[in-house]
């Protein structure tokens, strides 16, 4: 996984850019205005072709409208006739019913990215403007365990995806919730990142403090899974920094669903203040 250089301050899983994507990365990315998501797209559509990938691009609107999207791009009408490039109306798609659950595109997503493979293509790129589909709260629960399981699949699976959203559309709480479930973010959406790991839940990555701890609980919840002991594992290797409070709403949370949660290698410190909280249901293990 490639992302953009950081600076000092800024948060390990912050990129800049739609292009320096490699496979297996998910990445959100909130846009201000047509425009510049049309030049988002082009630019992360003509990377992948430019690396012989297969390209979908998953949009709101008539094929036609989304193909303007991508004017510019060089042999544009040829690799759309040859089936490298793809473009869809997101609204054609089974998981945008409401009746519908979104995870079944999960199916279709292995699919599609072994028929690319089968042609002779290195992996599947997707860009999608999911918008549309979490402008209603009552869908965001499903919609955010989807982003979560995309994030796992790329860890296994020759695909990067690209998810963009329309920031005049949604607030910045929307924002937060959508961007802390994958690996990598266009700016800081959250202080922390809840994205797939390897042999765990979860790995949590960044800050989680009194203010940031309720949008945690939430991923937590939405993401939904446990491991076979009945218990939540999470790569805490990458957690920077966690305060009293944030570890008593979570030990509340662990408490109230009966699921015990474990910190995986997290600071130091975590082990002390756990101890000095008597906290029921959070436990810390070393790396296995």
């Amino acid at each position: 996984m490639t992302g953009d250089a950081a600076g000092p301050s800024e948060a390990p899983w912050v990129v800049w850019s739609p292009t320096g994507r490699s496979v297996g990365d998910h990445v959100c990315w909130p846009y201000g205005h047509q425009a510049e998501l049309a030049a988002v797209a082009s630019a992360f559509v003509a990377e992948g072709l430019g690396r012989n990938e297969r390209v979908a691009y998953v949009g709101q609107g008539r094929p036609r409208e989304l193909r303007a999207d991508l004017a510019g791009i060089p042999g544009l009408d040829e690799r759309m006739d040859r089936g490298q490039l793809q473009v869809t109306d997101i609204a054609a798609l089974p998981g945008s019913d409401p009746l519908s659950d979104p995870v079944d595109e999960l199916i279709d997503l292995a699919a599609l990215t072994q028929d690319a493979l089968d042609a002779g293509y290195i992996g599947l790129r997707v860009v999608a403007n999911g918008t549309v589909r979490v402008v209603d709260p009552r869908r965001r629960d499903r919609i955010v365990r989807y982003e979560h399981l995309i994030d796992r699949f790329c860890l296994d699976h020759a695909f990067t995806r690209l998810c963009v959203f329309d920031a005049a559309a949604l607030d910045g709480g929307v924002l937060a919730e959508l961007g802390c479930v994958h690996m990598l973010t266009r700016r800081e959406l959250s202080p922390f990142v809840l994205c797939a790991g390897r042999g765990v839940d979860a790995a949590l990555i960044g800050s989680v403090d009194a203010f940031s701890v309720d949008l945690l609980v939430e991923a937590l919840r939405r993401i939904g899974g446990l491991r076979p002991a009945g218990r939540v594992v999470l790569d805490a290797t990458g957690l920077e920094f966690v305060d009293v409070r944030a570890l008593r709403e979570l030990d509340y949370h662990a408490a109230d669903t009966g699921a015990p949660l474990v910190l995986r290698s997290p600071p130091a410190y975590v082990s002390r203040l756990l101890e000095l909280l008597g906290v029921r249901a959070i436990r810390v293990e070393a790396s296995t």
